[in-house]
C-alpha cells in the first residue's frame, strides 16, 4: 500500500452462476510413501503453496513437474474448508501435524503459516485483492501489465468469488466507513483502490473455501505429479544438459 493511503475493505461471498468447481487435481496426488525414488522430472517445485501450485500447473503445460508438499490434503482437516470454522485451525496450530504452523516473524509478531497443500491460502481469512500500482513501481521490474492482468484472471476464474450485494450488517459497516470519510465508495472491485470497496474472497456463498490447490486443476495431468507429506533427503542431478532438471523452492 502506498504511504499515506487509507484502504478499508468489506468482503462478501457469492458463487457465480453457471460456475462449476471440480477437484480433478486429486487424481494427481500421491503420498510420499508410495512414490518411486527413481523417477525423473524436468522441474521439481518444493512447496505446494500460493506460489508453488500455480507455478507447477503452468510449467506442466510443457515440462514434466514434481510438486512436493510437506503437509497433507485439505480434506484431512475439514475445518480449513469451512468459513464458520475459519479460526479453529489457527487456535489449534502446533509444530507437529496441524494444517497451520505457528511461527514468529523477524519483527517479533506471532503468526501462522500453512502446512497443507494450498499453503496459507488454506488457512487464511480468504480476502482477495489485486496489488496496487505502487507495488509494481517499487520492484524495479519492467512489467508486462497485459500479462499481469491475464495472470490475475487465470487465478480469479478458479478461486475468487464476489458480489456487490451486501447483507444488512455489511451495508451498515460500509455506510459507517463512508460517514467517517473513508471514501470514496468504490463498490465491488478486485482492484486496489483508495477508499472503501467490496472485494473478492476465496469462500463461496455456501461458506466453502477454494484455495490455491484448485489451480492444479489447470495443469496438464500427464506432466504433473503431486507428492504430499513429503520431505526431501537427497536430490540426484543429471550431468546431461538435455536431461537435467531445475529445483524451484516456493
Amino acid at each position: 500500500m502506498a504511504a499515506g493511503v487509507s484502504m478499508l475493505w468489506l468482503f462478501h461471498f457469492a458463487k457465480e452462476e453457471g460456475t462449476i468447481r471440480c477437484e480433478n487435481y486429486l487424481n494427481l496426488i500421491v503420498d510420499a510413501t508410495d512414490i518411486s525414488p527413481e523417477e525423473e522430472y524436468d522441474y521439481i517445485v518444493v512447496g505446494g503453496s500460493t506460489a508453488g501450485c500455480p507455478l507447477a500447473a503452468t510449467l506442466s503445460s510443457n515440462y514434466s513437474v514434481l510438486l512436493l508438499e510437506r503437509g497433507g490434503l485439505p480434506y484431512e482437516h475439514p475445518d480449513v474448508l469451512s468459513e464458520e470454522k475459519i479460526l479453529v485451525d489457527l487456535y489449534e496450530a502446533n509444530d507437529r501435524d496441524s494444517p497451520a504452523q505457528p511461527f514468529t516473524s523477524e519483527d517479533g509478531i506471532p503468526s501462522a503459516r500453512g502446512r497443507v497443500l494450498g499453503g496459507s491460502s488454506t488457512i487464511n481469512v480468504g480476502i482477495y485483492s489485486r496489488a496496487d500500482s505502487d507495488f509494481y513501481s517499487r520492484t524495479g521490474i519492467k512489467w508486462d501489465m497485459g500479462a499481469v492482468k491475464k495472470a490475475y484472471e487465470w487465478v480469479e476464474e478458479s478461486v475468487v468469488f464476489g458480489t456487490d450485494k451486501l447483507t444488512t450488517w455489511e451495508s451498515s459497516v460500509r455506510d459507517a466507513l463512508l460517514e467517517s470519510n473513508i471514501g470514496p465508495d468504490n463498490g465491488f472491485t478486485l482492484d486496489h483502490v483508495v477508499g472503501a470497496k467490496v472485494t473478492g474472497a476465496t469462500f463461496d456463498e455456501r461458506g466453502r473455501r477454494h484455495g490455491a490447490v484448485e489451480l492444479l486443476n489447470k495443469a496438464n495431468p500427464e506432466n504433473l505429479r503431486v507428492i504430499v507429506n513429503a520431505t526431501v533427503q537427497r536430490l540426484n542431478f543429471s550431468s546431461s544438459e538435455s536431461s537435467g532438471f531445475d529445483l524451484l523452492i516456493c
